[in-house]
C-alpha cells in the first residue's frame, strides 16, 4: 500500500539549498575564494565586517533589481564583490579578475552539492513527487545543475534571469506556481532565506520550509530542518535510511 503524501510538487531553492559549500559561512568564503584567485588573501573576519558594512547601505539592501537580466546578474555580483573585496583590503584595479571570476563560478567551479541532497531528490523521485527549482540565478544555472548532474531530477526551472522578475517578488512564484500546475496547497517550497524564500512562498499560500543545516536563523521562528532529507517527512513520507 503506497503512503500517503501531503505534496505532489516540491520546489527547491538553488543556492545554500541545493548547491553551495559544506560550511556555515558558504557565502563568505566566495569572497575569499575570489580574492584568493586574485593574488590575495583576506580572512573570514574581515569579509564579515566588510559585508556587513556593504549591506547596512539602503541603496543595496533594499535593491530589488539584481538578477533579473543576464546583464543584472553579471553587473551585480562582480560590482558587490569588488565593493566587498576593497573594504576588506585588497587594493588595486578588480573589475578584469572578478569578471573571470564570474565566469568561473557560472561554469560550477567553486560550487558543491550538499550531502543530504542526493539522497532527497532520490526519494522524491521514488515516491512520484514532481520536482522543480526556483532560484534567484543567472541564466546559467540550468548548465550548472546539469554539470553537477542535478538537473535530470527536476521537471521545471524558473530562473530570474530567464523570467525578468527575482525572489522576494510574489510574481516569481506565482509563475512557478503556474508552471507547477498543482493546487497551492499540494506544494511545498524550501530555501534557506527567511525573507526572500520561506516569507513570499508563505503569502501567496504554499506551504514553505526554511533549510537551516547550520541555525544560523533560529531567531526567525519559520518551520525549518537542518537537513534536507527531512524534507520527506514533511511531505508525508519516510526519510531515507543513513548509515
Amino acid at each position: 500500500m503506497s503512503q500517503p503524501r501531503f505534496y505532489d510538487v516540491v520546489i527547491f531553492d538553488a543556492s545554500g539549498t541545493l548547491v553551495g559549500r559544506e560550511s556555515p559561512h558558504f557565502f563568505e568564503e566566495f569572497f575569499i575564494l575570489a580574492a584568493r584567485d586574485l593574488g590575495y588573501e583576506v580572512s573570514l573576519e574581515r569579509v564579515q565586517t566588510a559585508l556587513g558594512k556593504t549591506f547596512e547601505d539602503p541603496q543595496v539592501r533594499l535593491n530589488r533589481t539584481r538578477m533579473s537580466t543576464p546583464d543584472q546578474a553579471r553587473t551585480y555580483w562582480v560590482d558587490l564583490y569588488a565593493r566587498v573585496l576593497g573594504d576588506a583590503g585588497v587594493d588595486g584595479s578588480l573589475h578584469h579578475g572578478l569578471q573571470v571570476f564570474y565566469d568561473r563560478f557560472q561554469e560550477g567551479h567553486y560550487l558543491e552539492v550538499y550531502g543530504d541532497v542526493r539522497p532527497t531528490l532520490d526519494a522524491l523521485r521514488q515516491c512520484g513527487i514532481r520536482m522543480g527549482v526556483l532560484s534567484n540565478w543567472s541564466e546559467h544555472l540550468r548548465g550548472i545543475l546539469s554539470r553537477l548532474n542535478l538537473s535530470d531530477y527536476f521537471d521545471f526551472m524558473t530562473i530570474s534571469a530567464e523570467v525578468g522578475c527575482e525572489k522576494p517578488e510574489g510574481r516569481i512564484f506565482d509563475l512557478t506556481v503556474a508552471i507547477a500546475e498543482a493546487p497551492h496547497h499540494r506544494i511545498l517550497y524550501i530555501g534557506d532565506h527567511p525573507e526572500e524564500d520561506i516569507r513570499p512562498a508563505q503569502q501567496i499560500g504554499i506551504d514553505a520550509l526554511l533549510i537551516d543545516r547550520y541555525d544560523r536563523h533560529t531567531h526567525f521562528r519559520l518551520p525549518s530542518i537542518r537537513r534536507l532529507t527531512e524534507t520527506l517527512r514533511y511531505a508525508g513520507l519516510s526519510e531515507p535510511e543513513t548509515e
